[in-house]
């Protein structure tokens, strides 16, 4: 059984990750994105995609930021964040950020609940994700 203190730690590292997404996401699919975004997804014929990526990026923000969503959330906003290691890597440049960010969202899951396939299969179950007790 986890503490309740590393269980908010987990919580925490999510909800970061989870405002990040959304004011990122918010900024593709609004136009407010900073110039060197919008120049780099151009470069990589992803421009007419912009808005659509913000969606999900928003959509997968959301998704950690509420404790019964988190199961669901990890897997696409790491499908997210492994995106943009790919195209920061075909464009040779850094990809720290969307890594160090990709590993965060799964620290934070592996301190909230140890196993995604734990509940996914317990999802029947009594215990609620991030349950407290």
């Amino acid at each position: 059984m986890k503490s309740k203190g590393v269980n908010w730690a987990g919580r925490g590292l999510l909800g970061l990750v989870g405002l990040l997404m959304l004011f990122a996401g918010s900024g593709k699919t609004f136009g407010f994105a900073p110039p060197d975004v919008v120049e780099s997804l151009a470069s990589s014929n992803l421009g007419d995609w912009q808005a659509i990526i913000g969606v999900g990026a928003m959509t997968c923000g959301a998704l950690l930021l509420f404790r019964r969503t988190i199961p669901i959330g990890v897997l696409p906003a790491s499908s997210y964040w492994g995106g943009a290691i790919l195209l920061h890597m075909s464009q040779q440049t850094p990809f720290v950020a969307p890594a160090v960010l990709l590993v965060l969202v799964w620290l934070g899951y592996g301190l909230v609940k140890l196993s995604p396939i734990e509940s996914m299969v317990s999802a029947g179950s009594t215990e609620d994700v991030g349950s407290d007790g």
